[in-house]
């Protein structure tokens, strides 16, 4: 009886909990004397129709207009002068106008949202006055007082690697010299100081010496690829001074478990490729000190089974990639 009687509480609570959620996501009014016209009536409508192209996940055009940091950054929002606004030009175009924001496809602007983003830059771009602290002219009040307010879904973006921002950018100097020998080196994404760098391109010439040009970055490069290069182990030491490292690729190099030896401090690496190289057990006993490893490909190596398991004794957390392998076959 109890127990059908805690349940009962509990699905009560469960309705009412759903209950409220759906009611908050369906909106309110908007409260004219205290609600904030940025916050409230502005970022639902970016939210809703720019943010896809100009917002966390993407800045087309080089401009984003989700933060009032990024609105700010962009200039393409002028406080008090909508005529000098790149963002109300362009949602003011013609529909067919190759410029118009947003283009052909995407959510489109209603003429009411439309006049209440330029209602908010001709009163001063504010993100922080409440409505009632500006001017409300005669044909923006009915709109303000039908409009319903929904709090936006907020878009988290998950980074490929958890590191703080390096104090410093990379010396442009370093960066050419990486560049001029050929490698592929540009930041790993936006908004971020760390780099990539790839060798591909110059594979077959690339070698150890050149290694070295790397060194200089070791604050700044957390991807690095120089996979099928002509790099062994004299290499390895300048490897291992790269300490923010999270994703390494060594595949098809001639490298041994003396490299391996040399990996232990890259305590950062979440991701290392061995594919077709001559390492073994035994190197990898190096590398049970990297705590956050994720993904270890060790394809047509000398490694066994057994030593990927005792890997996995240390880190449960690796997968150990040891390639494709036959089915046995079915008993008669």
């Amino acid at each position: 009886m109890i127990l059908q009687k805690n349940f009962a509480a509990i699905l009560a609570a469960s309705i009412t909990a759903s209950g409220a959620a759906s009611a908050a996501d369906a909106g309110r009014k908007l409260d004219l004397a205290n609600d904030k016209a940025y916050e409230h009536v502005i970022v639902p409508i970016f939210a809703a129709t720019c943010t896809s192209c100009h917002g966390a996940e993407k800045a087309k055009g080089k401009f984003r207009l989700h933060t009032p940091e990024e609105i700010t950054k962009s200039e393409t929002v002028v406080g008090g002068k909508p005529g000098e606004s790149t963002v109300i030009e362009r949602i003011f175009l013609p529909g067919e106008d190759e410029d118009v924001m947003p283009p052909e496809g995407k959510k489109q602007l209603t003429e009411d949202q439309k006049k209440l983003i330029r209602w908010w830059v001709a009163e001063g771009a504010s993100f922080d006055k409440k409505i009632s602290e500006l001017n409300v002219p005669a044909d923006i009040k009915p709109i303000l007082t039908s409009y319903v307010y929904a709090p936006p879904k907020v878009v988290v973006i998950k980074k490929a690697f958890d590191l703080p921002e390096p104090a410093a950018a990379a010396d442009a100097a370093a960066v050419g010299a990486v560049a001029k020998a050929g490698v592929l080196i540009m930041p790993l994404a936006q908004d971020t100081k760390y780099l990539s760098a790839n060798a591909i391109n110059v594979a077959k010439s690339f070698n150890d010496a050149q290694v070295k040009l790397f060194v200089p970055l070791s604050e700044q490069l957390t991807w690095l690829d120089v996979s099928r290069s002509g790099i062994s182990d004299a290499s390895a030491a300048d490897i291992g001074k790269l300490t923010k490292l999270t994703k390494l690729h060594l595949e098809n190099t001639a490298v041994t478990d003396a490299t391996l030896a040399q990996l232990g401090g890259l305590q950062n690496l979440e991701y290392l490729n061995l594919y077709g190289t001559k390492v073994t057990d035994a190197g990898l006993a190096h590398l049970k000190g990297l705590k956050k490893l994720k993904k270890l490909y060790v394809w047509q190596t000398g490694v066994t089974e057994a030593g990927a398991k005792q890997l996995q004794a240390t880190l449960p957390e690796v997968e150990v990639n040891l390639g494709w392998k036959a089915p046995p076959e079915a008993k008669k």
